[in-house]
This record gives C-alpha cells, structure tokens and sequence, in this order.
C-alpha cells in the first residue's frame, strides 16, 4: 500500500509525514497511529532515503505489517476475552459458589479485554522505538506530489 504526503520535520532519523487523504485511511491498519491535522493525517515513517522537511514523498506500507497490525488491533483482543471468560467459568465457582458462573465469566472476560488493550499499549510502545510496524519512504517526488511529475527513486 502506498501513500503520498509531505515531510513537516525530522525527528530522530523518522521523518513525520502529513499524508494527502485518501479513501483508504478509514481501514487502514496504521490509523492508530496516525493523528488527524487540519485536512491529513501525520504518521512517522523510516526515513531512510534522507527526505527532507518540505520534500513530497512516496511512503510504502507492506501487506504483512498490515495483516500484523491488523491481528494486533483486532483480534487479541477478541481471544483476551474468550480467554477470561474461560478462566472466569473454571475458577469464579471455587473462589465463591454463591455467585453464578455466567456473572464470573462475564466479568473475568471483561477484565481480560481491559487487561488486552494494557497489553496492546506496552507492546505499541515497544514498537515505536523499533522500525517493524513502521511506514517506509521509498522515493521523493520533485514538483507536485499528487501529479507524480519528475519521481526521483532513491
């Protein structure tokens, strides 16, 4: 998946993109990420061609960080809940049999989600200090960004 944008500044060797929006950016996996900016979004992005703040760049997210990214967002959060709900209905009963299984699993699986998205955030936070999940700029773009006139590949 590629995207366009324009480098705003450089921090830490990243380079923070101001994306043109696109349709895609309802069900992207990265939006998390991303941060709404008076008409686009602003992602960080590898910068590993040397893009300067100003240039109009193209930005390449692979499909397998998207389908991880995904997974992460989507799906662990899912099997955190089946998994309460699970331990809710083994162990609930034996820590106090007065109270219902269902209302052990209900609240064991509620906890576990709250506990999915703890879990989420620490690993998101690890992320960001590594490049795995992250947007790679692959080639600036001299002249206008959306016209594609005059591609410098780096």
């Amino acid at each position: 998946m590629e995207e366009t944008g324009i480098v705003i500044e450089i921090k830490d060797g990243r380079a923070v993109v101001k994306m043109t929006a696109s349709g895609g950016c309802e069900g992207c996996g990265a939006s998390g990420s991303c941060k709404a900016v008076s008409g686009g979004r602003v992602l960080e992005a590898d910068n590993a061609i040397g893009a300067k703040p100003g240039q109009h760049v193209v930005m390449r997210i692979e499909p397998s960080v998207f389908l991880k990214a995904s997974f992460i967002v989507y799906m662990v959060p899912i099997i955190f809940l089946f998994l309460g709900a699970w331990l809710g209905g083994k162990v609930g009963p034996g820590l106090y049999p007065g109270m219902s299984i269902d209302y052990w699993q209900a609240l064991s699986g509620a906890l576990f989600l709250g506990l999915s998205i703890f879990v989420i955030r620490l690993y998101d936070k690890g992320l960001k200090k590594g490049k795995m999940l992250m947007p790679v700029i692959i080639r600036i773009v001299e002249g206008n960004a959306l016209g594609g006139e005059n591609e410098k590949v780096c």
